[in-house]
């Protein structure tokens, strides 16, 4: 009995380390000089697009706005993370987690994408499996890469199709070729996962190796990891789930590209779903690469202006639309957020009222 309770605790106290440290990874992330930098160069981006806006016109925009069209906004939204629940639930089919933490925490996930740099607020999905469910961040890690590729690859799918049932002969075969190839490269990384954090294990050793930094205890810890990840990696197995996975993200991407087209209706602009797919994949791509500031401002807007800038809108409809689109996607996420946090904790209060002997309340 006496070493069943020390081998618990031991594995709360690695739990609580493991939590620790993906905190301390996040904050060291988000408080770095390539943040900072990043924040000045989304701040110029900001002004840019501002400068390139008939302001009047977009106040008028905004004026108009539709508000019943900005709530089934937030309702198709909702139905995006729920889909993404599922997504996890797929994923993670071998641990008990409840469907409402699940969505939680997959809320939390994405709201703290929407507001911290340089996707820093990945790590959020990995420390709340690993603070709730007791996943271990390998496997957290694991299920969050598979997630991003099937994103990608879902997002290739729905960009050619639409881009060759819009224009047909007339498609652009380098934009055609291109998405090919980003959904191709996608399948190939996620099949062998384990080999590619693998090649990026021996680029890093060969680089800090030539650099003589190797014994740095930064490298060292990294590699360390990275050893561990690998290892892990070598045990899951996600192949036999790829239908149900192949379903759930073509819903999940349903959801995000018709909440791209009713954000456009918001402001009155008439634009075909087909060209709004093929538009709204310009914000998709500048918002997976790390290279966006605090709440994403300024460098998705510019994705997503040159994406409807090139299917033929106009650039102030462009820019107007994007802030449109990035403020109904941070207000749906926030509220989110915020009510899955309310009804999280009135559960958790419910929980250990009744957890209490009865004689304390007598």
């Amino acid at each position: 009995m006496h070493k069943k309770g020390k081998t618990l605790d031991n594995s709360a106290h690695n739990v609580t380390a493991d939590n620790n440290e993906i905190i301390r990874e996040r904050k060291k992330r988000i408080f770095s000089k390539r943040s900072i930098i990043l924040f000045f160069f989304s701040l110029c981006l900001l002004l840019l697009l501002i400068s390139r806006l008939e302001i009047q016109k977009t106040l008028s925009a905004f004026k108009n706005a539709d508000l019943k069209l900005v709530l089934l906004g937030t309702i198709i939204y909702s139905f995006s993370n729920f889909f993404k629940t599922l997504r996890f639930k797929v994923l993670l089919k071998n641990f008990n987690i409840k469907t409402r933490h699940l969505f939680t925490i997959v809320s939390y996930h994405n709201f703290f994408n929407q507001i911290l740099p340089a996707r820093t607020g990945e790590l959020t999905l990995v420390y709340y499996l690993k603070k709730t469910g007791g996943i271990d961040v390998a496997k957290g890690l694991h299920s969050l890469l598979i997630a991003r590729m099937f994103d990608l690859i879902t997002v290739s799918f729905f960009f050619v199709t639409s881009i060759i049932a819009y224009y047909g002969s007339e498609s652009s075969k380098s934009l055609v070729i291109l998405g090919l190839a980003s959904g191709i490269i996608s399948i190939l990384i996620m099949f062998n996962l384990g080999l590619f954090i693998h090649i990026v294990y021996t680029i890093i050793d060969r680089a800090s190796i030539i650099m003589k930094i190797r014994n740095k205890s930064i490298i060292a810890v990294l590699m360390k990891k990275l050893s561990e990840i690998i290892n892990e990696f070598k045990s899951f197995d996600t192949r036999r789930s790829i239908p149900l996975l192949i379903v759930t993200s073509i819903l999940v991407w349903t959801a995000l590209y018709v909440l791209s087209y009713i954000s456009i209706l918001v402001f009155a602009v008439d634009i075909e779903i087909l060209r709004s797919i093929i538009g709204s994949t310009g914000a998709v791509l500048t918002n997976v690469l790390p290279i966006n500031s605090f709440g994403s401002f300024g460098t998705l807007e510019a994705g997503w202006t040159g994406g409807f800038v090139l299917v033929g809108m106009s650039e102030t409809e462009a820019i107007t639309t994007g802030f449109g689109y990035h403020i109904i996607t941070f207000f749906s996420s926030a509220v989110l957020a915020l009510c899955c946090s309310l009804i999280y904790n009135l559960f958790r209060i419910k929980k250990n009222n009744r957890a209490k002997p009865e004689g304390k309340y007598q």
